[in-house]
């Protein structure tokens, strides 16, 4: 079993067709969590319940990119712009990726500058469509 790579020199982002690679120092510069559960149990008091299941659950991300970068220039023009957005993330050491489509660009986020540090610039993503693949060998 080899040893598998998570870091940022085997990951690829991609926003609408621009490769991002200029991430900032937060520990994990990508994050993607559910934004609603993709099964919920409704359960009666009489002992019985039904399932509902949710077609498309979406996606939240979170980038965290270098501060005064191109990349995060590009996405701020997109921000400002109100683009539709589609993202593409793999994890080449893993095998992992992920696909998001029809997306906006919902917020950024409280910018640090003129201190004695600087923040990274975060951007937060929605998206209504994911597929997404975990795992490897």
């Amino acid at each position: 079993m080899s040893l598998a790579n998570f870091g940022p020199d085997n990951s690829v982002l991609t926003i609408n067709g621009r490769v991002i690679s200029d991430f900032g120092e937060t520990a994990s510069p990508f994050s993607d969590a559910p934004i609603d559960p993709k099964v919920t149990l409704r359960r009666g008091q009489g002992g019985r319940a039904v399932r509902l299941n949710r077609i498309n659950p979406g996606r939240t991300v979170n980038i965290y990119l270098n501060p005064g970068s191109p990349d995060s220039a590009h996405v701020q023009g997109l921000f400002n712009a109100n683009a539709n957005i589609v993202l593409s993330w793999t994890q080449i050491g893993t095998l992992e990726a992920a696909i998001g489509t029809d997306g906006v660009i919902t917020n950024d986020a409280a910018m640090n500058r003129a201190g004695t540090t600087v923040s990274d610039d975060q951007y937060t993503f929605e998206f209504n469509v994911w597929k997404a693949t975990k795992g490897g060998e």
